[in-house]
């Protein structure tokens, strides 16, 4: 394969030449794409990889260099202000040249980073640029135009959307006709199993899948995970495992690391490493997800979207293999008032907001259409994943984590009349493992809201009674703390979540506050008749075990003794 970049560079004529076909292709795609779906990099090549099939050998594709020009031609800064926050970049992000209209993502940037660059340009400015919109359109020309706006100086412009519109997501849920089964394809095998792909296995609810799956059946599991070679992948898989006191020595005879990753085409796989998939694996569970709630749709739609697809490709290859889709409540929209959700396939998401929502609605209605090409489906709609029912461990890289946890940190709790559907980790591991491994139901939808719904100001009050007094005040009170505490460069941790508030109410992507979503748990109850799967009602007792857990781990201080009267109402 040749590589046009590299020759590029000692061919002046051919470097003008890809030049200008990355800037013509960049225009046409403003032209015809929405703009949170405009590539930010082209990658240019004589010729496309082939399998011998004749087809396009996706695995051999080259990720784009990052030190390849992006589509956006560079800008320079130009203007005071431009050149000074080029230069507050070049200091956070630690790079060189940064143009007026480079994405403070594509740079390098994460949300830490945007906190700490924002705090940089308070100081520098005296202008707190609003973060939600940042992340909308992360870039210096448009940080100018918001400090512009509040300091009476150049208008602000409208900001493009962090979400999709619903027309877009319908078009970005379209099932590739290449997937399905194609004739002479192997049927499903019977359950037992033999072999189980997982993905996800090195995050919180995959380190519990995969103690269900070992314990539950005598399938070897293959599972992926990003790493340099199968024996770091492994590597990886037991760490995940002892970190939450689930690995026994016996589980590394039938674990196998896959070195993958699953926002890449073919998961990144060599041709060989994927035909074994192909051939060995009989059943799938695509548990893996980026899982954050504060990035727009196009950062994570490889790994929630394409990744999505890559499983389902897989699963139509060889021999049919049922595919288990661990999806979300966050699937459905919020409204005013009671809302009642079955356990069926998705049909509108008007109303479904924020990046991580949208990624995950679209990756639950693509498996459906599979299912209609006559591939064996289900799908679990989880709500808010909190600690194990024996031991409380739980991941701190969560949401409502980090948000108990900043609160705490706060000494404030915000009014916000949201509800929260909190499942523990086991069980939810426990439903996808017994209806996995029996081989049936396939077809079906699940929903596994938790044995209660819990108000957030419940959950407050159940902080209290654990010894993490709160003051209750306005939003707005809440808001300017928090906003003041990344300022300073506290380490709180709602920093990385900052930009999902604004002045006057979070964020969509929060939560809906005064939905009163009811969501049907008919199919999961048959599924679950006959075993021994219960689910633990989140009370004051639940949650001290919970907490617990976070005291233990240094997540969080240990609690103080409530004192009478100890906390402040407004």
């Amino acid at each position: 394969m040749s590589d046009a970049p590299s020759r590029a560079a000692n061919a002046p004529l051919m470097s003008t030449s890809v030049s200008g076909l990355r800037t013509a292709l960049g225009t046409f795609a403003r032209e015809h794409l929405p703009e949170v779906m405009v590539p930010t990099r082209f990658v240019i090549l004589d010729t496309l990889p082939k399998l011998p099939n004749g087809k396009v050998d996706r695995s051999r594709l080259p990720l784009g260099d990052p030190s390849e020009p992006s589509t956006t031609a560079h800008v320079a800064p130009a203007t005071p202000e431009e050149l000074r926050l080029a230069q507050l970049w070049q200091e956070v992000l630690g790079v060189g040249r940064v143009g007026v209209e480079d994405s403070f993502f594509d740079l390098g940037g994460d949300s830490v980073a945007a906190a700490q660059m924002a705090a940089r340009v308070k100081e520098a400015f005296g202008v707190a640029p609003a973060m939600r919109r940042f992340f909308e359109r992360p870039t210096i020309a448009e940080l100018v135009r918001m400090i512009g706006a509040k300091t009476g100086g150049t208008s602000a412009h409208g900001a493009s959307p962090r979400s999709l519109a619903s027309e877009d997501l319908w078009a970005e849920a379209s099932l590739p006709d290449d997937i399905r089964i194609a004739p002479g394809t192997l049927p499903p095998a019977t359950a037992p199993y033999r072999t189980v792909l997982l993905t996800g296995g090195t995050g919180y609810t995959g380190a519990y899948l995969v103690r269900e799956l070992l314990d539950r059946s005598d399938a070897r599991l293959y599972v992926l995970a990003r790493a340099k070679d199968a024996a770091a992948a492994l590597e990886r898989v037991r760490q995940n495992l002892t970190g939450y006191g689930l690995w026994r020595d016996a589980d590394a005879a039938r674990l196998i690391g896959v070195a993958g990753d699953l926002g890449r085409p073919y998961f990144g796989l060599t041709r060989a490493e994927y035909l074994t998939l192909t051939r060995e694996v009989e059943v799938i569970i695509h548990n893996g997800a980026h899982s954050s709630y504060a990035l727009p749709y196009p950062r994570l739609k490889a790994v929630n979207v394409l990744g999505t697809l890559e499983v389902l490709r897989l699963a139509c290859r060889e021999r049919v293999k049922p595919v288990h889709f661990v999806s979300s409540l966050a699937v459905f929209p919020g409204h005013p008032g009671p809302q009642h959700f079955a356990e069926a396939e998705l049909t509108d998401p008007t109303g479904v907001m924020g990046g991580y929502r949208q990624t995950k609605w679209v990756g639950d209605k693509l498996v459906s259409l599979a299912g209609h090409r006559g591939l064996p489906v289900c799908i679990y709609r989880p709500g808010l994943i909190t600690g194990a029912q024996d031991t409380g461990a739980c991941s701190t890289d969560t949401f409502l984590n980090e948000t108990m946890k900043g609160c705490i940190q706060l000494g404030a709790a915000l009014d916000f009349n949201v509800l929260l559907e909190m499942v523990p980790v086991d069980f939810c591991a426990r439903v996808v493992a017994h209806v996995a491994l029996s081989g049936q139901r396939h077809g079906t939808a699940f929903h596994l809201p938790g044995a209660r719904t819990v108000r957030w100001s419940e959950l407050v009050e159940m902080l209290d009674e654990c010894g993490y007094p709160l003051r209750r005040v306005p939003y707005a009170t809440w808001y300017r703390e928090l906003s003041a505490a990344v300022e300073r460069g506290d380490d709180n941790a709602l920093t990385r979540f900052h930009p999902l508030f604004t002045e006057d109410t979070p964020s969509e992507d929060v939560g809906y506050a005064g939905s009163e979503p009811h969501f049907d748990t008919t199919n999961l109850h048959a599924a679950l008749e006959g075993s021994d799967i219960r689910c633990r009602e989140v009370d004051p007792a639940f949650l001290r075990l919970y907490l617990d857990y976070f005291v233990s781990t240094g997540y969080l201080p240990p609690p103080r003794a409530q004192k009478e009267g100890s906390h402040a109402r407004v």
